[in-house]
């Protein structure tokens, strides 16, 4: 019975979220930050492999950093890296200027992102010229700091589920190799969701608000990659619509898709929050 009511409850607050975010403008404002985020994802993607390259020499992490890429950009990750391959060959000769410069340009997708935060927190638009864009620009570099950390962290995680004690115990290789790409993957995603919405906002909040939007958007994002894949694969053939275009399509798709699950995500821990408040202050 207190599994019934603990899921209805829940099914209130996903319905909740998703009246929130239609009142919201969600749709336009997700389609606002793809905009961004697809003229953002190459100086971000160069800026964090320079300073991998520059300052780590981990080979093991920049090969992490191309299979996260492959896997978050379903149906795109080809165009991209091929394009990413194309230009990281001048990462080595790239002074610290000139990749502040490319977290600079990067910079312009957390503005968009913080507009779509704060707007789910029912905050003013920070209208404070020069120090916005100082602070996104912040943003851009935290993240990738931070994300880089996190691979790192999934690449200790990859050589410890390598452990010959696994085998030792009779656990199945292939079984071993799905679960630690699914866990290290699913962890790196919940790192990023939980910076963003930890660091986005234009007021503090607590760790314990954004965790639960951070978990939502993580399990939307995993379920969004292999529906988006059968969509590709089963239903679509933009090939026949966009010919040589279908590619930046695919990526456009895809961004607009991430944004609005990361809106959701933002829309359900304030709701969540909300709903917690008024519980204590009627019991």
């Amino acid at each position: 019975m207190k599994l019934l009511r603990g899921l209805k409850s829940e099914l209130s607050l996903l319905a909740e979220t998703l009246r929130k975010a239609k009142q919201d403008a969600a749709p336009d404002l997700a389609a606002a930050i793809a905009f961004w985020a697809f003229f953002s994802i190459f100086p971000l993607l160069i800026g964090v492999l320079s300073l991998t390259s520059r300052y780590l020499e981990s080979e093991a992490l920049q090969a992490r950093i191309y299979e996260t890429v492959t896997e978050m950009l379903p149906g795109s990750a080809e165009m991209v890296m091929e394009n990413l391959d194309a230009v990281v060959r001048y990462r080595g000769t790239m002074s610290l200027v000139a990749i502040l410069g490319l977290f600079w340009a990067a910079s312009k997708v957390f503005g968009a992102i913080t507009r779509a935060v704060n707007r789910a927190l029912g905050l003013q638009h920070d209208r404070r010229g020069m120090v916005s864009k100082l602070r996104y620009f912040g943003m851009a570099i935290a993240v990738s700091i931070l994300t880089i950390i996190a691979l790192g962290v999934t690449v200790v995680l990859e050589v410890a589920l390598e452990s010959p004690t696994l085998s030792g115990l009779g656990i199945d290789g292939d079984m071993v190799s799905g679960f630690k790409s699914w866990s290290t993957s699913f962890i790196m995603i919940f790192l990023v969701f939980t910076l963003i919405y930890k660091l986005t906002p234009s007021t503090d909040v607590l760790w314990s608000q954004v965790f639960p939007g951070a978990l939502l958007a993580t399990l939307l994002f995993e379920l969004g990659q292999a529906g988006f894949m059968f969509y590709l694969e089963k239903i679509a053939n933009l090939k026949a619509v966009y010919g040589s275009l279908s590619s930046i399509i695919v990526l456009l798709l895809w961004l607009y898709v991430s944004a609005l699950i990361l809106i959701l995500g933002a829309e359900y821990s304030i709701v969540r929050w909300r709903a917690k408040n008024s519980q204590a202050q009627t019991s």
